[in-house]
């Protein structure tokens, strides 16, 4: 009687471990564009833990939250840290050169080389996600 709940507890243990954050499928770059011009440029390195690196230009928001316009990056490249993967999510915070405010992002997968980058912060709550494609 044994064999039967050890093989059953064994199945749920590997059953488990496919929930489980893996941050190989975020590596990569990442980015987002609107009218034809690159404004967000996410590198995403996945060793034994999450570094990388983020890049982006000026935008302007709706109040609803809607991206209004935005510039091309500049070459401003900043690290981005305490990354973390969960699932389909992953959490980092950034502070962009010359910027006293550090936000926190959430880059969730949306399907095959594909995710929505959102701000996570009290300051933008309306804030809808930029979609990006991973080169």
């Amino acid at each position: 009687m044994r064999k039967p709940a050890c093989v059953a507890a064994c199945l749920v243990f590997l059953l488990s471990l496919g929930g489980l954050a893996q941050p190989a499928r975020f590596e990569g770059t990442w980015e987002a564009a609107t009218a034809g011009k690159v404004f967000l440029v996410l590198k995403i390195q996945a060793g034994q833990r999450i570094s990388g690196t983020m890049n982006v230009g000026s935008i302007s928001l709706s109040d609803e939250g809607e991206l209004l316009e935005a510039s091309p990056v500049e070459d401003r490249e900043a690290p981005f840290f305490f990354a973390k993967a969960d699932g389909d999510k992953l959490e980092f915070d950034y502070q962009d050169q010359g910027d006293n405010e550090i936000m926190h992002f959430e880059l969730k997968l949306t399907g095959n080389g594909a995710g929505e980058l959102r701000i996570v912060d009290e300051h933008i709550p309306r804030m809808k996600p930029f979609r990006l494609r991973k080169k």
